[in-house]
C-alpha cells in the first residue's frame, strides 16, 4: 500500500515536471484568447452607423474616383487614421497619390451600307470599342446565331458554315432549343453579362473582329441599369511608362432583337422567312457591311489611396494588409449613387478594425506583426487602385503575410434574406491551406453564428468574384487572401444603395469574425505559409 502511495506520488511528480510547460502554455493561450475577446467589443455596430453615415451621404456625392467627394472622403479617413495615432507611412502622409488616364467614347455609331440602320452610343451599349479614332471604316458583318460550339464532329456550331474571321459577327443572345448544355452553367444561361463575355472569347477564337450582341429589350433595359454605367461611361488606367504592345482591337457590343434585321440588311418582313430558314438548317450565310465611326477623349485624373501604418513588436518586419474601396459611382443622370454597402461597409469596418488594434497597442498590447490599414480608391474603375499599390508598394510585398478584404458586408442577398448571419468566403484557399484552417478555426471560436459561405470559392465561378475585388492584386503576387462578401443585392450598383438599408448587427459580426482572423495571423509564430 506504500509502495503505491509513494508510485502515485512520484507519477504525479514527473507529470508536473513534464507537462508543466505545456500548462503555462495553456494559460498563455487562455491569456491572449481573453485579450482577443476584449478587444473585439470596440467593433460597435453604433460607431458603424456613425461613420457610414457621413461617408454614404449625399455631401460626399456617391465618392467617384478624383471628384470632389472622393477627395472629401479621403481627408475623413485620414484625419480618423490620425486620431487613432496611426502612422503616416506614405513620406509623413497618409496618402498614396497618383495619376489615372480617362478614355472617353465622345462618338461611336455603326451605319450599314444599305442605309436602313444606324446605331450610336445611345442606342447600342458599347462594352469594348476599337480603342482609336476611327472615321467612317469600312467591315463585314456576319451572322453568327447563337454564338455556340460544342465538341466533336456531329456537335452543334454557329461556325461551322461560316467564317467570321476579320469580320463583326452579330450574335443573339440565348441557345437553341433543346440545346441549353451549350450554356453549361445554369446562372450564364440567364445573364446577359456572362454570355457576352463566353460567346465574346470564342468569336475571338474564331478570328472576329468583334461582336455584336443582340438580346430582348427586356434584358437590355436589366443589363443597362446593371452595368451600363461601366461600358457607357469613361475607361480607366494606370499610365504605363513602358510601351504597351499592340493588343488585337476588338469591339463587342449590345444592341436590340428589334435592330437584328436591319443590321443585316433586310426587311422586318423579309427577316421572318430568313431566320425561319437559317433557324432550321443553321447554314444560311447572312452577311452585310456596315461603316464603323469612333471618337475617343482622353484626360488626366489625381487621385489616392489612403493608408495607415501600425507597428508590430518583435516580427515587426513582417505585415498583415486589410483593405477595402472607399470609392463609388459619383452622380449618374442627376441621382447620387452613395454606396452604402458597395463598399461604404467595407470602409467602416476597416476604420473599426483600425481603432480595436490601436487601443490594444496603447494598452500595451501591440501586434507582433505590423499592420497596414489601406482604404483604396479607383476599384469601380477596375481595381486600380490596389492594383496602383501592388507595383508600387510603400512595404515590401515579400513580407506581406496576407491581405484581408471586406468588400459589401452590410446586407443580404436573395439567397439569404431571411438569414444575415452568413459571410462569402472567397480567396482563403486559393493559396494556402493554413490561412484557411486558421479562417476555419477562428470563426468557429468566435463568431460561431456566422456561417462561412463557399459558394463563390471557385476561380472558375462564372461571376469571377475572385477576380473582381482588391485582393486580387495581391493574389496574383502569391500573396494568400480572404476577401469577405455579402453577395449582391437588388441596391447593387442602384442610387438606392443607401445607410437605411444596411444591417449594421450583421456588420458588426463579421467585422469582428475580421478582427480576430487578423490579430491570430499577427500574432501567431509562423508566417503563413503560401503552399499553393
Amino acid at each position: 500500500m506504500l509502495k503505491t502511495t509513494i508510485s502515485k506520488i512520484a507519477c504525479s511528480i514527473l507529470f508536473l515536471f513534464i507537462f508543466s510547460p505545456f500548462a503555462q502554455a495553456q494559460q498563455k493561450v487562455q491569456k491572449q484568447d481573453s485579450l482577443l475577446t476584449n478587444y473585439l467589443k470596440y467593433i460597435d455596430e453604433a460607431d458603424m452607423k456613425k461613420h457610414l453615415s457621413i461617408l454614404a451621404s449625399d455631401q460626399y456625392e456617391g465618392r467617384e474616383t478624383g471628384e470632389k467627394g472622393q477627395k472629401m472622403a479621403a481627408e475623413y479617413l485620414a484625419n480618423r487614421f490620425k486620431e487613432l495615432g496611426l502612422t503616416a507611412p506614405v513620406n509623413d502622409s497618409y496618402f498614396q497619390k497618383f495619376e489615372l488616364t480617362k478614355t472617353s467614347l465622345a462618338e461611336f455609331r455603326i451605319e450599314t451600307l444599305t442605309g436602313k440602320i444606324e446605331l450610336s452610343k445611345d442606342e447600342i451599349i458599347v462594352a469594348s470599342s476599337f480603342g482609336e479614332d476611327k472615321n467612317d471604316e469600312e467591315h463585314d458583318i456576319i451572322f453568327a446565331g447563337y454564338g455556340l460550339e460544342e465538341e466533336g464532329e456531329n456537335g452543334y456550331s454557329s461556325y461551322k458554315s461560316i467564317d467570321v474571321k476579320d469580320k463583326i459577327a452579330v450574335i443573339i443572345m440565348g441557345t437553341p432549343k433543346d440545346k441549353e448544355s451549350l450554356i453549361p452553367n445554369e446562372e450564364a444561361r440567364k445573364s446577359v453579362y456572362l454570355q457576352m463575355t463566353y460567346k465574346g472569347k470564342l468569336a475571338k477564337t474564331k478570328g472576329a473582329k468583334g461582336v455584336i450582341f443582340i438580346t430582348k429589350k427586356a434584358e437590355f433595359k436589366d443589363f443597362d441599369e446593371m452595368y451600363g454605367h461601366y461600358f457607357k461611361e469613361s475607361k480607366w488606367d494606370i499610365p504605363s511608362k513602358e510601351k504597351k504592345e499592340n493588343k488585337p482591337e476588338f469591339l463587342a457590343a449590345l444592341s436590340t432583337e428589334d435592330k437584328l434585321p436591319n443590321l443585316l440588311g433586310y426587311t422586318d418582313k423579309k427577316w421572318k422567312k430568313v431566320f425561319k430558314k437559317w433557324n432550321k438548317k443553321n447554314e444560311t450565310i447572312l452577311e452585310a457591311k456596315a461603316k464603323v465611326s469612333s471618337e475617343m477623349k482622353i484626360e488626366k485624373v489625381e487621385t489616392e489611396n489612403v493608408l495607415g501604418f501600425l507597428e508590430g513588436t518583435d516580427k515587426k518586419e513582417e505585415l498583415i494588409v486589410l483593405t477595402a474601396h472607399y470609392d463609388h459611382i459619383g452622380i449618374i443622370d442627376g441621382k447620387i449613387y452613395n454606396g452604402a454597402d458597395d463598399d461604404g461597409s467595407g470602409t467602416t469596418a476597416v476604420l473599426e478594425l483600425a481603432e480595436a488594434f490601436a487601443l490594444a497597442k496603447k494598452e500595451g498590447h501591440a501586434p507582433r506583426r505590423s499592420i497596414l490599414f489601406m482604404l483604396v480608391t479607383g476599384e469601380e474603375k477596375g481595381l486600380l487602385g490596389s492594383r496602383y499599390y501592388s507595383d508600387n508598394p510603400v512595404f515590401p510585398l515579400k513580407n506581406t503575410v496576407s491581405n484581408l478584404n471586406i468588400d459589401m458586408i452590410g446586407r443580404m442577398d436573395k439567397d439569404h434574406n431571411e438569414d444575415p448571419n452568413y459571410v462569402y468566403i472567397i480567396g482563403s484557399t486559393m493559396l494556402s491551406t493554413e490561412l484557411h484552417n486558421l479562417s476555419e478555426s477562428t470563426a468557429k471560436m468566435y463568431a460561431p453564428n456566422v456561417k462561412l459561405d463557399y459558394t463563390y470559392n471557385d476561380k472558375d465561378d462564372p461571376n469571377r468574384y475572385y477576380y473582381r475585388s482588391d485582393h486580387y492584386n495581391f493574389a496574383k503576387h502569391d500573396i494568400p487572401v480572404i476577401f469577405y462578401f455579402n453577395g449582391v443585392h437588388a441596391d447593387y450598383h442602384q442610387h438606392t444603395d443607401e445607410v437605411d438599408k444596411i444591417h449594421f448587427g450583421k456588420m458588426q459580426e463579421i467585422t469582428r469574425l475580421v478582427f480576430a482572423t487578423a490579430w491570430n495571423i499577427v500574432n501567431r509564430e509562423e508566417r503563413i505559409k503560401n503552399d499553393n
